[in-house]
């Protein structure tokens, strides 16, 4: 059975809602039917965020609903975590690649935010070409004496430009 699409339906927890709205902590709720209870919260935050209605048009994404037992419990998503671990695994090196093809070609395989290749061993020729691809993706060139790096954000003045 899939959630209704009716707005109305977050009239029927709305007070559950304003308290996730000031919440800092997770909350539990104990209820005779907490099966239907918690179906009742994922409805309702699930047509106010694709309704995007305010103020609860947030809260999907900071807490996850669960049902344990005869309570409900709102859990909050630790977000700064979630952010963390993102840019940690969009970060790639890659060893063994030397030349500029290997070089390319695995930026083409692996697409990561950022990617490092230390074993990099490009002549100032094949550093121009490697910057003009990078240009052409998006990406950002460093070059460094313990190899190269691609990035999708600009590191400021690290990044190599042609002379």
């Amino acid at each position: 059975m899939g959630y209704s699409r009716n707005v109305k339906a977050i009239d029927r927890v709305r007070p559950l809602l304003e308290q996730m709205l000031v919440a800092r902590t997770n909350l539990m709720w104990p209820s005779k039917n907490a099966h239907m209870l918690g179906y009742h919260i994922r409805e309702a935050l699930t047509i106010a965020k694709k309704e995007k209605i305010e103020p609860f048009d947030k809260l999907k994404e900071r807490f996850v609903i669960r049902n344990k037992g005869d309570h409900v419990v709102a859990e909050l998503k630790d977000i700064e975590e979630l952010d963390t671990i993102q840019s940690v695994m969009s970060r790639v090196t890659l060893e063994g690649l030397v030349t500029l093809m290997e070089i390319v070609g695995g930026a083409i395989n692996h697409k990561a935010d950022q990617m490092f290749f230390p074993s990099a061993d490009l002549e100032d020729g094949e550093v121009e070409k490697l910057y003009i691809w990078a240009q052409k993706n998006s990406y950002f060139l460093i070059v460094a004496d313990s190899g190269v790096t691609l990035s999708k954000s600009d590191p400021g003045e690290a990044k190599w430009e042609p002379k």
